[in-house]
């Protein structure tokens, strides 16, 4: 597996994934078009390092962005190289992992869009499940145990090469402006890999839902279980406080609702035989609050490269 991962046409293809999610720069202030300037040089070095066990993901650059509300989101961003490096290891494990997801889950697969879960809930609803447990877990990327993480990544790989890389990435450093820190708990909201590693750590959590017969819809940390009376969704909520409490996992808000009285999901509005679906609008610029002045000088990164 890891020589699928160095294999220079699975390297340009993971730079064209970075390049096509469009982001900014990293701590070392490298931008997709300078990165690109020397596309095969950068390429080349990145092989040999890891190939040669000397590769070290640079600290992560944690910024503040705006959300639709209003509120501060925190994201962090690995450098460039380092993004071309995971989206290597994501092409190659990508798909044992999807394999093994269920089908409740809809964030961040190929094939898979908010919208099929919103039809995914009106299907249910039609076949006679009108109770709904409406819940979000409490800042879920923030809180992802790390030894948990692993155990579950072990299980479905064994390469030690790709176990180092991804074991680096989720203990990652990262750089806030003040200083640099290892992050002891939690996964990094912006790093390429960190979506799929998300979905696996709750895999467990959708099969004992799925294994109880419940209707399970996911999308990331927010989720409906549907139900046919209000026993079985209470039930169903018990059931889900403990096993997020085996995952170290709690829940933020809860609720038990009907469609009678109506609720919203991502984005959608379901009220009784109803549902009202926003368009889609044109993804805008997210406003950055915040952003660290940069971690290297420039004439010390160059001594670095």
């Amino acid at each position: 597996m890891f020589d699928e991962v160095l294999s220079m046409g699975n390297l340009y293809q993971a730079w064209q994934r970075v390049k096509e999610s469009h982001g900014g720069a990293g701590v070392d202030e490298v931008t997709l078009k300078a990165f690109e300037a020397n596309l095969d040089a950068n390429l080349l070095k990145l092989q040999s390092d890891m190939a040669n066990h000397t590769y070290r993901p640079l600290p992560l650059l944690r910024l503040l962005v705006e959300k639709p509300n209003g509120e501060a989101r925190p994201l962090s961003i690995p450098a460039v190289r380092d993004r071309v490096a995971q989206a290597a290891v994501l092409n190659t494990i990508e798909p044992i992992f999807n394999k093994e997801f269920e089908t409740c889950s809809f964030a961040y697969r190929k094939g898979h869009s908010y919208r099929e879960a919103i039809l995914q809930v009106k299907k249910y609803r039609d076949e006679g499940y009108r109770f709904i447990v409406d819940a979000d877990i409490d800042a879920f990327f923030d809180n992802i145990d790390h030894d948990l993480l692993l155990t579950k990544v072990k299980s479905l790989i064994q390469d030690k090469d790709l176990l180092w890389l991804i074991g680096m990435w989720v203990k990652a450093e990262v750089w806030d402006g003040k200083r640099v820190y290892r992050m002891t708990k939690g996964i990094p909201q912006g790093s390429v890999i960190s979506p799929i590693l998300a979905n696996l750590f709750l895999d467990e959590f959708d099969e004992a839902l799925l294994k109880k017969g419940y209707k399970l819809v996911r999308y990331a940390d927010d989720f409906v279980i549907l139900c046919k009376t209000e026993p079985e969704a209470e039930r169903a909520l018990e059931l889900t406080d403990k096993v997020l409490a085996d995952l170290k996992l709690i829940l933020d808000e809860k609720q038990i609702i009907d469609f009678h009285h109506g609720f919203k999901y991502l984005g959608a509005i379901f009220l009784n035989d109803s549902i009202f679906v926003p368009f889609d609008r044109p993804k805008r610029k997210r406003k950055v609050l915040y952003c660290p002045p940069p971690l290297f000088k420039k004439s010390k990164l160059k001594e670095k490269i």
